[in-house]
Parts: C-alpha cells; structure tokens; sequence
C-alpha cells in the first residue's frame, strides 16, 4: 500500500511542476499536494535519479521539471518508485508451503502476471501532461 501512496503523491508533486514553470522547495510542494515533507523529499529523490525532476541546491533553489510533461508515461514514474517486491506479491505469502497452497500459488502467479500486464498497458496509455491537462479543465 506505500508504493500506491508514493505513486500518487509522486503524480501530485510532478502535475504541481509541470502546471507552474519555475522552481519549488519540497516544503512548498508538500503544502500544496498535503504530504509530510519529509516523505515527499525521498519521493523527489527517486524522481530526480529516475530524471524527471532536477533539484538545484541552495538558496533560491528548489525542485523543477527536467522533461517535457508529455514526454513522462505514467508506467514509468509508476517504476521509478516502484519497490523491488511488486504490490500484489502479498498474495502469495497467504499461500501454504503443502500441497493444495502450491497449485493455489501457481495461479495467483498466473493471475498476478496478467495484472501487472495490465496495470503497465494502462499506465503507459497516459503521461503526466494529460494529468496537467485534466487539472487545467476541472
């Protein structure tokens, strides 16, 4: 459940840089989208490695957009913050090491591939400036 919360404020932080141009203090991000600054700053760090945001330090510094908000996929943010242990994994540890909870486990294996399939097929459909843009007609 952490790593749907650091997608969403991860979009929440991105749609705020890509709607205004300039730069942000994660202070002043977190006001906006209602996060814990602390936990936002590690969710922009993952977001700067990944290239989607550079960070300038100091005074006057801040957060800002390094790519184009159509150029940013929603499945590739989606991994950028994405632990090593996908979410639905944890269907697998209510699985028994006996016989009927392996040939359980098998299918929850092959249902769970299917659902990352499709998560991905979805995420990559949309990018960051149709959020933007969505933001801007409400």
């Amino acid at each position: 459940m952490a790593e749907l919360k650091r997608f969403g404020y991860g979009l929440q932080a991105l749609v705020v840089l890509a709607t205004v141009p300039g730069q942000y203090s994660s202070a002043e991000i977190a006001e906006q989208i209602h996060c814990e600054p602390t936990a936002l700053r590690k969710i922009l760090s993952r977001l700067t490695e990944a290239g989607y945001i550079k960070v300038r330090q100091g005074r006057g510094g801040g957060y800002s957009l390094a790519c184009y908000p159509g150029e940013i996929t929603l499945a590739e943010v989606y991994l950028s913050l994405h632990d090593d242990i996908p979410m639905l994994d944890g269907m697998l540890d209510t699985t028994g090491n006996h016989l009927f909870g392996h040939k359980v486990r098998q299918s929850f294996d092959r249902i769970m591939t299917d659902i990352r399939a499709q998560v991905e097929h979805v995420l990559k459909s949309y990018t960051l400036a149709d959020l933007v843009e969505q933001r801007q007609t409400e």
